[in-house]
């Protein structure tokens, strides 16, 4: 890493090593100061459902509520925003010097779409498909893969020149499989400063690579993700669309104004905030349902959707808390 962006990057986050002593150093809010999101459009995107508490990390009790809802844990909005507003300033103010290098990787189909359109926003790398092993730590390996896929795509634009029906098919296939695995790290020329990572969990490969070569890891921390296996965490719901477009969206707005970039989310009015919808999300979000006997009469009864019901719940302790 470059040793002015290594010596900003321990300035700014007092030599902490794990999320939870970051947690520590996170400076508080000021009073009546604007939140970098509200909890009302956390509360839209789900960014507060968990697991179920069978599934817990318990080194992410800091951040969860101390009761658990049906059985699922609820992660704690007040944490989320606070964490948030660290790291969006951390990043914002690394991505100020323009040869600091950030890598978004989210090869979850919930963070695909996400994940490139934030890569692509900030003029950042991207992973989105397979993270190929080595492609930090063998980056020379990696740098003949991307020259291949570019002398297969000369061939294709000259039309295969001398190939037969066959062979163009197996080229043409190879091609597609190099595009979708390369398209977003051809332009890269070793490892970045950053990764920034939707599910840390589900691309542990990459973040350990990522440790290992030094570039810190920023990711999403769910109720059963252990927080030391990034540098910098956020708790929030890793499996749902929306929350992570939410949470990434808002660490690629930091990147995005500091090089002359405007803000989708961060310390937006919520009515400026349009989130978007996604067909998949009642699937995504069905595996934090607990199983309930079938009940015919309480079938279409919305008092019965668990998801529902944990809504209710956290908006009446939203407002309970802005009473006191």
């Amino acid at each position: 890493m470059n040793q002015e962006v290594e010596k900003n990057l321990v300035e700014e986050a007092k030599v902490a090593k794990t999320t939870t002593e970051v947690k520590a150093a996170a400076p508080a809010a000021e009073e009546n100061k604007k939140p970098i999101i509200s909890k009302e459009k956390l509360l839209e995107a789900g960014t507060y459902f968990g697991h179920k508490s069978s599934l817990w990390n318990p080194k992410m009790k800091d951040f969860l509520l101390p009761q658990t809802k049906r059985g699922i844990h609820i992660i704690d909005s007040a944490s989320t925003v606070k964490r948030l507003e660290f790291i969006y300033k951390l990043l914002n103010k690394m991505a100020s010097n323009p040869r600091t290098t950030f890598i978004f990787v989210g090869t979850k189909k919930q963070a695909k779409e996400t994940i490139k359109e934030s890569a692509l926003r900030t003029n950042s790398f991207y992973v989105t498909e397979r993270w190929l092993g080595g492609t930090f730590t063998n980056f020379a390996t990696i740098s003949k893969r991307v020259k291949a896929m570019e002398d297969l795509e000369k061939m294709a634009a000259e039309g295969f020149p001398n190939r037969t029906k066959k062979e163009v098919l197996d080229l043409e296939k190879k091609l597609k499989k190099l595009q979708a695995n390369l398209e977003g790290i051809r332009k890269m020329q070793g490892t970045t400063n950053f990764m920034i990572v939707a599910d840390p969990m589900d691309d542990e490969i990459a973040v350990k690579e990522a440790r290992k070569k030094g570039v810190k890891v920023i990711g999403l921390l769910d109720s059963n993700t252990d927080p030391d296996s990034v540098d910098f965490g956020i708790p929030a719901n890793d499996d749902s669309a929306k929350s992570i477009n939410v949470i990434i969206t808002i660490l690629a707005d930091a990147i995005a104004t500091a090089r002359g970039g405007k803000a989708k989310y961060a310390y937006q009015d919520d009515d400026q905030i349009v989130l978007p919808k996604y067909e998949s999300e009642r699937k995504e979000r069905s595996q934090f349902q607990p199983r309930r006997p079938y009940n015919r009469e309480g079938f279409n009864n919305r008092n019965n959707n668990t998801d529902a019901a944990v809504n209710r719940e956290v908006v009446a302790k939203d407002k309970e808390e802005k009473r006191d």
